[in-house]
């Protein structure tokens, strides 16, 4: 479900304008995010560490308004909630693209990841689609397990506002920092809705959640 908004309705009008005018409006912020909280219950519970921050992460996300905007056919529209779609390592070495409508219960969250996962692990043909519905409803979501990075940025298309209002999310190995564990995080948005000072806000409920794992793992 969604809400169609007037340019007038949105906080910022000018900021909308200004930016719809850009061929890639897109901008993204590296932020490295405390997870010992996540690692130390991943580890306690023998649960997936992947599944786990993909549940936070899609929780924090959520949270923040401007985050669940997206422009489909000409109209801006503020959906309910906005799903997780993620990339999946196939046994041939390739990827695949999954994802499935958003779940609150976390159980039933970590069940479908881990379910949809080990399906796609069998694929041999590459997805070049993310998003299999015209509604855009979606957060595109990967991570570099293998290395520890300083900056990541997206591919992103030119002169597609359907594409472009998706956020991208990106996180690396997680690393021992100074006794805690460390992770950058990714979170690339579209400038026509998201500015600086909401961007930050998400960041801030995405720690909030690594924090409060013990909490909302359950």
């Amino acid at each position: 479900m969604y809400k169609v908004l007037k340019v007038e309705e949105l906080e910022n009008p000018s900021q909308y304008k200004w930016f719809r005018t850009f061929a890639n409006p897109c901008y993204g912020m590296n932020v490295k995010t405390d997870v010992s909280e996540v690692v130390r219950f991943s580890k306690e519970r023998g649960t997936s560490f992947f599944a786990n921050t993909l549940y936070l992460v899609t929780k924090a996300l959520n949270s923040v308004d401007v985050l669940r905007m997206r422009e489909v056919g000409g109209e801006i529209r503020l959906y309910d909630v906005i799903n997780p779609t993620f990339t999946v390592m196939t046994d041939s070495g390739r990827f695949a693209n999954a994802g499935f409508k958003m779940i609150e219960d976390y159980q039933g969250f970590y069940n479908e990841t881990r379910r949809i996962i080990e399906e796609k692990k069998s694929q041999t043909s590459f997805d070049n689609q993310y998003n299999d519905s015209e509604d855009f409803d979606d957060y595109y979501i990967t991570c570099l397990p293998w290395i520890s990075v300083e900056s990541f940025s997206h591919p992103l298309p030119d002169n597609n506002y359907e594409s472009s209002s998706c956020a991208r999310v990106c996180w690396d190995k997680y690393r021992m920092e100074n006794g805690r564990y460390v992770m950058l995080l990714n979170v690339t948005v579209n400038h026509c809705f998201v500015d600086g000072k909401r961007l930050s806000e998400v960041f801030q409920a995405v720690q909030k959640n690594f924090d409060n794992a013990e909490n909302l793992l359950k």
